[in-house]
């Protein structure tokens, strides 16, 4: 548990806040005190998650599931009130260390305990799925282990049987490792999901260790959907159950029912392992004992009770008994759309349009993406003079291509989406574009600029900057209106060929350099040596390195520099990444993304944005925040038909955004570079790529 920050309140709807025991994206989890005196769980969310009702509808459901829970080993909702400007719930708090903690503190448990584990479990479940819920996140970091039995807690993505799903269809949803195939699939679940997933915490708790093992996300779900599990080490007499616990089919597994007859009663003497009762107690004691909080520094009213919505605020009250976790919420990943709280109020009609970003909520760029769109929807539906209203979602790719052709299929089938905004990275967009050509969805992409690409007009998408079709653009312009060398050596990496041909063709084959060019290939098992010594022999060349990879830019970088070239070095955005910044001090690098904090022309966005999200815009914020402004600019000219004429209405004329100039060439519809070209310059300094100019401005302020 941590302290109470400044800036928390003292109390949220009568309960006095004692800490801290979890935050994340979504909100805050605080160990509070209820009005009479019992200690509880209490989860709030962030106001800026709450505004569009269907998130509400959401959170009042998570309260009302768990309300209908009767079961001694799960836990009841004490109070709720989805109507706050931050919604909250709070639960009964067990003092206790997750069965996480305890495997990873006193490694695998005993036979005898096993069983008692497990039959409590599937007791519990047994109570969850004749509530008609599936649990959908049964992991070992939702058990709490309490003196007097194990509690499973956090129905956060619980979901009623046959239920029409409030989060996006078909989302992967629970922590890999313990969803089952059919989760890992996307594809409906039931109660026998949840039975799988209890295997998996069986199988953990008896091994010490995942039955699909560790890694990414994704090999973790490959591995459970095609792999057997590693049950080396479970006790024999259990390893029958466990097996049938983890069939591939759901059909074969038995019930949560079965599973509790098959496991036996649970005996509440010594079912705890060796060591675990003092933790235990611990826990409790140190809980137990402390003092009534101090008020903290916050000024006014709560920012979770200020301002309430005009609907009469409701508390669901369940009664007092044992309940929920310090980690309230942490296997749970929710996407919520938004829309102005003003939205549709007096005698103002406005249309309702949904702006989806599609990405990968693991890659740092979509994390910037979603914040630079949020605050261009926020601002646009804060203008009075608006005609239409937006509402911002998210949908996750999971970082592939197959996430990303599932995903946009998804979109493309949801009638209320009217545009996606691609931020996914070359491996994964290419992928989206069929599923919504098919359903005409309109597809802005903000950050892929690979050659496949190049199909964009047969398709309903349009690429909203240079791309490798015209290379490195604002690297070109350095050169030839800065450096302007008499030859330029491209270092064609062999590693990348696929990815670095388009590059090394414009420079060479197009001859888009003023001086003369030679290529130096190094391949894909050689160092760069022999041709940073070949170059070096005119040290005053330039150098424009035609690769992707940030380790071999950086190797490259290295040799140059061991072997005494002087010359200017340049690349593509690629090539960034830690080990080449580490290298490549003083290379100049072209990007498709300003510094909004360094370019003047994006300064009163920064300003903005600083406001909003407390701190800088990085990477790909200010280009997604174009890309809704512009998506808003076509949809309040298309009227109803936004969907299928959107595209037709962005090619039609050019628009200005801070970024750059939106325009596109009629017969190939591909961004037009011009003059301006839509790049940017960086440079490489002191292991962080700094903001140089605009492509426009090379030359002038170089």
């Amino acid at each position: 548990m941590e302290r109470l920050l400044p800036a928390d309140p003292s109390e949220i709807g009568g309960h006095r806040l004692a800490g801290r025991l979890g935050a994340g994206g979504m909100g805050v989890v605080y160990l509070a005190r209820s009005p009479h005196g019992a200690w509880c769980a209490l989860k709030v969310i962030r106001a800026e998650y709450a505004d569009d009702p269907g998130f509400r509808a959401r959170f009042r459901r998570e309260a009302e599931l768990a309300s209908r829970l009767t079961s001694r080993w799960t836990v009841p909702v004490v109070a709720a009130d989805a109507d706050a400007r931050s919604p909250w719930l709070a639960t009964a708090y067990v003092p206790g260390p997750s069965l996480a903690e305890a495997v990873a503190l006193r490694g695998p448990w005993p036979e005898a305990q096993l069983r008692a584990l497990g039959a409590v479990l599937a007791e519990a479940l047994d109570g969850v799925h004749a509530a008609g819920l599936v649990h959908r996140d049964v992991k070992p970091a939702n058990v709490l282990l309490a003196a007097d039995g194990p509690r499973l807690i956090d129905f956060g993505i619980a979901r009623a049987v046959g239920a029409t799903a409030l989060t996006t269809d078909g989302a992967v949803i629970g922590s890999p490792g313990y969803l089952s195939p059919e989760q890992a699939r996307a594809h409906t679940v039931g109660p026998p999901s949840d039975v799988f997933s209890l295997g998996c915490v069986l199988a953990c708790t008896a091994t010490g260790r995942p039955p699909f093992g560790t890694g990414g996300a994704a090999a973790v779900l490959y591995r459970t959907v095609g792999q057997e599990p590693d049950l080396d080490g479970i006790p024999e007499s259990l390893d029958r159950t466990v097996r049938r616990c983890l069939a591939k089919d759901p059909e074969r597994r038995p019930s949560a029912r079965e599973l509790r007859d098959v496991l036996g009663e649970f005996a509440v003497a010594e079912w705890l392992p060796e060591g675990l009762p003092a933790l235990v107690a611990a826990r409790a004691a140190r809980v137990l004992d402390l003092p009534v909080p101090d008020p903290t520094m916050l000024a006014g009213p709560s920012p979770v009770d200020a301002s309430p919505s005009p609907t009469r605020r409701r508390l669901l009250v369940a009664g007092a008994a044992l309940g929920v976790t310090a980690a309230a919420g942490a296997g749970a990943w929710w996407e919520w759309g938004r829309s102005a709280a003003s939205a549709n109020t007096g005698s103002v009609r406005r249309s309702r349009h949904v702006v989806t970003l599609l990405g990968s909520p693991d890659d740092p760029s979509f994390t910037e993406h979603r914040r630079g769109a949020l605050l261009a929807v926020e601002q646009h539906n804060q203008d009075t003079r608006r005609t239409l209203d937006l509402v911002l979602r998210n949908a996750d790719d999971g970082g592939t291509a197959t996430g990303s052709a599932a995903a946009a299929a998804r979109l493309a089938a949801d009638p209320d989406v009217s545009v996606v905004i691609a931020a996914g990275s070359n491996a994964t967009v290419p992928a989206a574009l069929a599923p919504c050509t098919k359903a005409r969805l309109t597809v802005l992409i903000t950050r892929a600029d690979t050659g496949a690409l190049d199909v964009v007009n047969t398709t309903s998408a349009l690429v909203l900057r240079v791309t490798q079709i015209v290379g490195p653009f604002a690297a070109v312009i350095y050169l030839n209106r800065v450096v302007k060398p008499a030859r330029t050596v491209v270092v064609h990496d062999l590693a990348t060929e696929v990815e670095s041909l388009a590059t090394v063709r414009i420079i060479t084959v197009y001859g888009k350099l003023d001086g003369g060019t030679s290529v130096e290939e190094v391949a894909a098992d050689e160092d760069f040596t022999g041709a940073a010594r070949r170059i070096a022999a005119r040290p005053l060349d330039a150098v424009f390195f035609g690769g992707v990879s940030p380790d071999r830019a950086a190797a490259c970088a290295r040799a140059l520099r061991d072997a005494g070239h002087r010359g200017a070095r340049v690349a593509g955005e690629h090539v960034l990444g830690a080990p080449f910044l580490a290298a490549g001090e003083d290379w100049r690098i072209a990007t498709g993304y300003t510094d909004a904090n360094a370019d003047t022309r994006t300064k009163a966005f920064a300003a903005a944005f600083r406001a909003r999200h407390g701190h800088a815009p990085g990477p790909w914020a200010a280009e997604a925040y174009d890309a809704v402004r512009f998506a808003a600019h076509g949809l309040a000219s298309v009227g109803d038909d936004g969907r299928t004429a959107l595209r037709s209405e962005l090619l039609r004329r050019p628009w200005q955004g801070i970024t750059r100039l939106m325009s596109f060439d009629a017969s190939t519809q591909f961004f037009e570079a011009g003059d301006d070209g839509g790049g940017f310059l960086f440079r490489v300094t002191g292991g962080a790529a700094r903001f140089v100019a605009r492509s426009a401005d090379i030359g002038k302020k170089t």
